[in-house]
Order: C-alpha cells, then structure tokens, then sequence
C-alpha cells in the first residue's frame, strides 16, 4: 500500500458519505461549528448595535462580556473538536468496520495526548510559517500523521512526533500534493457553495457545509498513515 494522491484525496471526501461513523461525527463537527460561526456574528451585531447608541461607561463593560463569551466560546468549541476529530480518525482507520461508539471511546482514552500532540504540531508549524514559509509547510507534512499516530498508534507526544517525522522519510512530495489537493477542494466547495448560500440568505447553511467538508482533510491524513505504514512501506524506508 503505499500513496495514490488523488485516489486518497478522492476517498477522503468520499468517506465523509460512505463510511457511516465519520459521517455522524462530521455532521456534529458541523453543527458545532457552524452554532460558534452565529454565536460570533451575534455578538459582533450586537456589539455595532451598542457602539453608535452607548456612552463608553456603558460600551466597555459590554465590549468585554462579548470578548469573553466569544473566547470562551471558541475554547468549548476547540476541546469539542479535537474529541469530533479523534472520532473521525479512529473511524476512518477501521474503515467500513468502524463502529460510533468504539470510535467515542478511543477518542476519549486518547484525547489529552491527542490534544496535546495537535496543539505541539500545530505551535511548530504557524511558527514554520512564520519563518518564511517553507519551514511550516516542511514541519506540516513532516508531522502530518502524528496526531493519527497520537490515536491510532497509542503513543505517546513524542513518540508520536518521532514516528510521524521518520514515516514520512521518502514520501514528502506525495503527502505535499495529498494535503494540497485536498486544501484546495476544501477551498474551491467551501467558496463556490458557501458564495451560493450566502446569496441566497442561507449563510448559516454555507459555515455548515465548510465545516462539514473541512473533516476530509483529518480523513486523509489518516488515509495517508496507512499508506505509508504498511509492510511495503516500512521496507523502503529501512533500505
């Protein structure tokens, strides 16, 4: 087994339909998703509201409510998400066996090192970015599948790391074109859908449909674990 760019990237939107436990778990994400999207507009209305009719004894205090509520709100909403997504990772590798509960139950024996694992990869690369680009785009693929490996794999945050960065050795510019591929379909049905939606007063719809299709992208990377962890994988890189 090893990585067919676009026959990954193709399973990983399909998936999302016809593997029935990532389905139901990306239809939460969604749904959580997209109530964070009306939470945060309302209050930015309801901020804009206040801002023209308000002396500033009145403004500050509500200006810091609505910065708490949305903080808070964004943070519920980023634990909810690692838990959607661990789900998803863990239903995607069993494939067509995978099973809502058991897919549940790993990702919450998993969720602190999966979190944690998320949130080191995720430090590493905006610093990447950071650095003029490349390094971030270099350190993503390189540490592409240590969250899979964080719940798949039951290992550790560093192990995890460690075996992300050495299973990728030999397989850097396939898993670049999965990940660009997939990013850009994201993009292209997120922009295209959500423009239609928008016109049509149905924005709510749109932040949904964005959210729901954002999940393709945790699909692959676990498409791609699998592609270069098999047997044939683990005999190139030991040549």
């Amino acid at each position: 087994m090893g990585i067919d760019v676009f026959d990954i990237a193709a399973k990983s939107f399909s998936s999302l339909v016809n593997n029935r436990t990532v389905l139901v778990y990306a239809f939460i994400g969604g749904i959580v998703g997209t109530l964070l999207f009306a939470t945060l507009i309302s209050q930015i209305s309801a901020l804009r509201a206040l801002s023209g009719t308000s002396p500033s004894s009145v403004l500050l205090p509500a200006l810091l409510a609505i910065i708490g509520t949305s903080a808070i709100g964004i943070v519920v909403s980023f634990l909810i998400n690692v838990f959607i997504k661990g789900s998803i990772i863990s239903a995607a590798n069993a494939g067509a066996k995978a099973d809502i509960g058991r897919a549940a139950s790993q990702a919450v024996k998993r969720y602190l090192v999966f979190l944690v694992t998320t949130l080191v990869v995720s430090i590493a690369v905006a610093i990447g970015l950071i650095l003029l680009v490349i390094p971030g785009i270099y350190l993503a693929v390189k540490l592409s599948v240590a969250p899979v490996e964080a719940v798949v794999g039951k290992k550790g945050v560093v192990a995890s790391l460690q075996s992300s960065w050495s299973k990728t050795e030999g397989n850097f510019l396939a898993i670049l074109a999965v990940l660009v591929v997939v990013v850009i379909a994201i993009w292209i049905i997120s922009v295209v859908l959500g423009g239609i939606l928008l016109f049509a007063g149905l924005s709510p719809v749109g932040s949904f449909v964005s959210e729901f299709v954002g999940y393709s992208l945790t699909v692959s990377l676990v498409l791609i674990y699998q592609g270069i962890s098999g047997p044939k994988a683990k005999k190139r890189r030991g040549r």
